[in-house]
């Protein structure tokens, strides 16, 4: 608050104030016309603040009144903007992505990146820029994965899956989840269909131990994977606690 007692002062300075708002809203509008909600929501925050600091000295209900509409429009427009963008990060997280349409999807991810990055400040969308950069990388490790599935052996492979699931637990990624989970289930389904050149039966706890998998996880995999046509597997009978192979054709 400024207490100003002398009527030329008054006027002056009231002046002044009414010259730096029209300013205030001139820029305002224009920010809002070219897009940039964060300059332009800045600038009406920064008026208000400045219409308050003189309100005891100066009627400016009017201005304050206006000023204050400015701010929920483009607080209206910007809400608006962040959603559009949002909602679309948020639909490629709901798209079941493979190996065969990995390469598409990576290719609208990087649309909607370059979009979000070329209004980064415009709309207020770091969160979700760092979102899609994260995504990246973890896209990154998938390739790798994927690279090493027919270079490396079975247990190297598992390692790589297991740190992977491990660092991925906290994020809201579940089109990466399923993924990552295909991918060990078809590499378990590999190693079974290897078993089944050696085996007719085998004990679920030996074979356990040979494919490094907790038993439980393991009879829960088997049973759902016997009911597939080409499994490798015809039956796990629990009260034998052995797994009967179908008989390989080499």
């Amino acid at each position: 608050m400024k207490l100003i007692k002398d009527k030329v002062e008054y006027q002056i300075v009231k002046k002044s104030l009414l010259d730096d708002l029209k300013y205030y809203k001139q820029f305002i509008i224009k920010k809002f016309e070219v897009e940039d909600l964060i300059s332009a929501i800045n600038k009406a925050k920064s008026a208000i603040t400045l219409i308050e600091e003189y309100q005891n000295d100066f009627n400016l209900i009017n201005e304050l009144s206006e000023f204050k509409k400015l701010s929920q429009k483009i607080d209206l427009e910007l809400r608006e903007r962040r959603r559009f963008y949002l909602r679309r990060y948020n639909n490629l997280l709901k798209e079941k992505i493979n190996e065969s349409n990995l390469e598409n999807f990576m290719k609208l991810l990087a649309m909607l990146k370059n979009e979000v990055d070329n209004n980064l400040s415009k709309f207020n969308l770091e969160d979700i820029h760092n979102n899609i950069n994260k995504y990246f990388v973890y896209i990154k490790r998938i390739y790798e994965i994927l690279s090493c599935c027919d270079i490396l052996n079975y247990y190297d492979v598992s390692e790589k899956i297991f740190n992977f699931v491990n660092d991925l637990k906290s994020e809201n990624l579940p089109n990466l989840k399923f993924f990552i989970s295909s991918i060990y289930k078809n590499l378990i389904t590999k190693r079974l269909f290897e078993f089944s050149k050696e085996y007719n039966i085998i004990s679920i706890s030996t074979l356990s131990k040979r494919m490094a998998i907790k038993q439980e996880y393991l009879i829960k995999f088997i049973n759902s994977l016997k009911k597939q046509p080409k499994a490798p597997i015809i039956d796990y009978n629990p009260s034998a606690q052995v797994v009967t192979f179908k008989k390989s054709r080499l």
